[in-house]
């Protein structure tokens, strides 16, 4: 009776090994770079670089690029923004001690690692950090709306704006994404996302009309519209 209970001990452990090495595989960004989609161009590219020297508002983009990173977590996607904009208002803030504030502490920690978070969970998250924060839904403006508000903000360095949208409208595969926006530039009516999956996205111009259908899909977990969130001080 032995050898069995010894092979059904090794057998559990050999299976722990490959979840903990699965999981670990899933959780963490690795490198995958993907190629964007037309109308979607690369800051990084000649064109790209071009569009950011004469956008029309553009003055959170300095702080934006300083305070930027990649998410630490391949569910921290509001958390990386979060930061970057945390950093950008002058707060102090790392992935690492985001929920130190949060009154759900470890709980929220565990919820938002294996299952990301919510247009309203994320401006919950961020007011535990001192900060004002304004949650709007896509069903609740139009694109002029939305354009007028970035024109706005992006003029502004005490405010900063962190979209939600579903990336299967951009052709980036079916989940939701969080990631603060940096610039405008009004020629090709496009705003800058600063894509915290930088693993698999560099810094994109997302045409404004675009990204407000991006944002106007349905976050399974609330049964609500993704949108945007303003954060200042």
């Amino acid at each position: 009776m032995r050898k069995p209970a010894r092979f059904v001990a090794g057998l559990t452990g050999v299976l722990a090994v490959g979840l903990a090495v699965f999981a670990g595989w899933a959780l963490y960004p690795h490198d995958d770079p993907r190629p964007l989609r037309a109308p979607l161009v690369a800051a990084t590219s000649v064109q790209g670089q071009a569009m950011l020297a004469g956008a029309e508002a553009s003055a959170d983009y300095e702080r934006l690029s300083r305070t930027f990173q990649a998410q630490s977590l391949a569910s921290y996607c509001g958390v990386a923004s979060s930061v970057a904009v945390l950093r950008a208002l002058g707060k102090e803030a790392t992935q690492a001690d985001f929920f130190l504030n949060d009154p759900q502490g470890l709980r929220s920690r565990l919820k938002v690692t294996f299952g990301g978070m919510t247009l309203g969970e994320l401006a919950v998250l961020l007011s535990a950090q001192g900060v004002r924060t304004s949650i709007h839904h896509a069903d609740e403006f139009g694109v002029e709306q939305f354009r007028d508000v970035i024109v706005t903000n992006l003029a502004d360095t005490d405010d900063y704006l962190i979209v939600n949208y579903g990336r299967e409208i951009l052709g980036q595969g079916e989940m939701g994404h969080m990631s603060p926006v940096a610039a405008y530039d009004r020629e090709t009516d496009s705003v800058l996302v600063m894509d915290t999956a930088s693993n698999k996205y560099p810094p994109t111009w997302v045409p404004v009309a675009l990204l407000v259908e991006a944002m106007r899909t349905a976050d399974g977990a609330s049964g609500k519209m993704r949108g945007y969130v303003e954060v200042s001080r």
